[in-house]
């Protein structure tokens, strides 16, 4: 039998409550919108990003997690889950991100947290974490959300799976224009993910940082799309 997969996104505190994304449901339902709440509601305008008075200064949205629920098992696995979001110019220039910089690596963009070293192996080494690591995502609600990346100069509210890695950039997270197309896709869980089994996959995390200069209002959608390989 062919499996039935979903994109859920997490949110609250854990083990999270996990919502369908379904292009096909109504607006509150069908996507993702960033935003400094920890909220699923995509039709909610209540908490923009605030765009940075300073010159150096940025501000980013609460992280968001995403991970795919197998509600139909499939005959035999699923395997090598991957993400990636076609952008044809950077996030940073199609949505008016501004400038600025944090501890001389964050800067604005969407960024995806990373394990890895390098890019190269966050292209076929597993980045994703089990839903049973989630961390609810915080900030100063309507303000700020506290950064993906472990480094310390950044403090201690940070996502605690890439708290110390050593990835390039920031050490936790990398702007997610590395993983622009199934070929360039990021790793969420390589290898085996599901048997014959339902259950989920592991899980990714994703942010916007905005600077000073931004472009207030809506963005454009983007599409972002899981890959995997199934038998």
């Amino acid at each position: 039998m062919t499996a039935t997969v979903v994109i859920e996104q997490v949110t609250g505190a854990a083990p999270g409550g996990f919502h369908t994304r379904d292009s096909n449901a109504v607006a509150s339902k069908s996507g993702t919108r960033y935003m400094t709440s920890d909220q699923y509601d995509s039709s909610l305008t209540t908490y923009p990003i605030p765009i940075p008075t300073n010159a150096d200064g940025i501000s980013g949205s609460y992280w968001v997690t995403h991970c795919l629920n197998c509600t139909v098992a499939p005959d035999t696995y699923i395997k090598n889950v991957k993400y990636y979001q076609t952008w044809t110019t950077s996030p940073l220039i199609d949505w008016h991100l501004g400038s600025g910089a944090k501890d001389g690596n964050i800067r604005p963009g969407l960024w995806i947290g990373i394990s890895s070293d390098s890019i190269a192996n966050a292209k076929v080494l597993t980045q994703g974490f089990p839903s049973g690591n989630y961390v609810q995502a915080t900030g100063t609600e309507g303000t700020f959300g506290y950064y993906i990346t472990g480094h310390a100069a950044l403090g201690a509210n940070n996502m605690e799976f890439y708290s110390g890695c050593s990835a390039p950039l920031s050490g936790g997270m990398v702007p997610i224009d590395h993983f622009d197309s199934l070929s360039n896709a990021y790793v969420v869980q390589s290898g085996q993910a599901l048997g014959a089994a339902t259950g989920r996959t592991y899980c990714i995390i994703t942010q916007v940082v905005v600077g000073s200069g931004a472009v207030a209002g809506n963005k454009a959608d983007k599409t972002a799309t899981f890959s995997y390989t199934e038998a």
